[in-house]
């Protein structure tokens, strides 16, 4: 009895860290968040909702993307013996 509890509860150990392993991949893969933001324009082109609407979902579809490339990047941290070795600028001028 003792060891097919042991097998059975290693079992669901396995079983189960398999299961937490799937779902924190999938939350850190943005295909899904692309996917909700392609179909929420096709919705926008179609006259399905709003631009309003459009907009609200976009922003918090993004700004989940964003969280999720900045966990994959880690911080960005710089020391004081580094240097920036180059801008780039942009200038844009207006007709007066």
């Amino acid at each position: 009895m003792f060891i097919l509890d042991t097998l059975l509860v290693g079992s669901l150990r396995f079983v189960l860290g398999k299961v937490v392993a799937a779902a924190e991949a999938e939350m850190q893969d943005d295909a899904a968040l692309r996917e909700q933001l392609l179909e929420a324009q096709m919705r926008l082109e179609l006259g399905e909702m709003s631009e309003a609407e459009f907009a609200a979902i976009e922003h918090d579809v993004l700004a989940r993307i964003r969280e999720i490339k900045r966990t994959q990047q880690g911080p960005l941290t710089m020391t004081p013996h580094d240097t920036i070795t180059g801008v780039e600028v942009t200038s844009f001028e207006s007709d007066r």
